[in-house]
């Protein structure tokens, strides 16, 4: 996938701003407050129908306005156009459109856009607690799988209406319902726990590769699924994690449970409590890990992301870098930069300083023999000026507020 240009109104401290963009490296510079991440945020609302940053909704659209809106014009690896638009409104739902329809859901888009984000913010994957590395592998796999993003939306649906029922239950003493929406739970539960689990399997030896690529070390790396289901129920350590092993556990648990989910009115088990844990050289990355291990593994993770994305989606995603040249070494993301590039994949990079990034990629290119397509795109007091390797200019208006 290539971008061939974006489009946003009222996000952030956009007025509006259309802006070209590179086949291959995009770089906005600018100083902060400039609009350089929220560029970015638009196109991955259009990705994923969200910012990859952790904000809500309305947080994107602009102060003394109701509504916000994206459109990213792209050309999918095949050559056939692509074109969403999606626009954000306070207290309604996101308006979804492509050529397939005007009506569209986010789960309708995802993956259609395939998108890698790596931010500051991104750091909790590793240093961060559970439910950051789930959120970060059910976000790519809910990317490269349509019927994930089906099972996770179901799974919130369900657990929301098993808790509900718990609570009626606690109050009632009746179980019928209960045991109607337990065994709903317990089967797309074990679904996810199953595709999780192999998931897991095929990118631990990609992690890998990227990992001693980034970094230069030869470490050993790990990446441990630890299940709730080996918690509760009757799954044993090593055990196949089948749809129908799981399930049965599950049914196990729920009735080792039923009366601590009474007394506590929720749900004690399901994959809403699983953990990822990563290894290195044996040791919890988020207990023993230096600094540069967790930056090297982060930038692991999402290279990794990018080769799966790729193979799952038929398609090259789109890599966001957001600040990663405050976050790590020029070496490291030279080399970030060269990987993406070596994979034929459209990167944008925000950055304080874009005349040292273009240097880095002057150097890339150099080493490659040309060939090349870069832009620099400045931000500053409402214009956004795009230079092109070729030296061809563009100006477009931004109206920052």
């Amino acid at each position: 996938m290539v971008i061939r240009s974006v489009s946003l109104t009222h996000v952030r401290n956009h007025e509006h701003t259309e802006i070209p963009c590179a086949r291959d490296v995009n770089v906005l510079t600018g100083q902060n407050g400039s609009g350089k991440t929220s560029i970015l945020e638009a196109i991955s609302l259009c990705a994923i129908a969200k910012s990859f940053v952790p904000v809500s909704d309305q947080a994107l659209i602009q102060h003394g306005h109701d509504d916000c809106t994206s459109t990213v014009d792209a050309m999918r690896d095949l050559e056939v156009p692509y074109r969403v638009t999606v626009s954000v409104r306070n207290g309604t739902r996101k308006r979804i459109t492509t050529a397939h329809g005007s009506s569209l859901t986010p789960r309708d888009i995802i993956g259609e856009l395939p998108m890698v984000a790596l931010s500051p913010d991104h750091k909790s994957v590793t240093f961060g607690g559970p439910a950051e590395r789930r959120a970060f592998l059910d976000g790519v796999m809910a990317q490269s799988s349509r019927r994930f993003t089906e099972l996770l939306y179901e799974h919130r649906r369900l657990l929301k209406q098993r808790n509900a029922a718990l609570q009626h239950g606690a109050a009632s003493g009746g179980s019928d319902v209960l045991d109607v929406w337990t065994e709903q739970f317990v089967n797309i539960s074990a679904e996810i726990v199953e595709r999780r689990h192999q998931f897991l399997v095929d990118v631990t030896p990609i992690v890998r590769s990227a990992y001693e690529a980034v970094s230069g070390a030869a470490e050993e790396i790990d990446v441990v699924y630890q299940p709730d289901v080996l918690t509760h129920g009757t799954m044993k350590q090593g055990a196949p994690y089948t749809t129908e092993a799981v399930s049965a556990s599950y049914r196990a648990a729920s009735k080792q449970l039923r009366q601590r989910e009474l007394a506590r009115e929720t749900t004690m088990f399901g994959p809403q409590k699983d953990e990822i844990a990563f290894m290195i050289n044996g040791g919890l990355v988020r207990e023993t890990a230096s600094q540069g291990q967790h930056k090297s593994l982060l930038v692991a993770l999402k290279l990794a992301e990018c080769v799966l994305l790729h193979e799952r989606c038929d398609e090259r995603p789109v890599v966001l870098l957001d600040d990663v040249f405050s976050e790590l070494d020029r070496d490291r993301c030279a080399r970030v930069l060269d990987r993406v590039l070596l994979m034929g994949m459209q990167c944008f990079v925000t950055t304080t300083d874009g005349d040292n990034v273009m240097r880095v990629m002057r150097e890339i290119d150099a080493v490659r023999g040309g060939g090349i397509d870069m832009s620099l795109i400045s931000l500053e007091k409402g214009r956004a000026s795009s230079t092109s390797h070729t030296g061809h200019t563009s100006v477009t208006t931004a109206e920052a507020a």
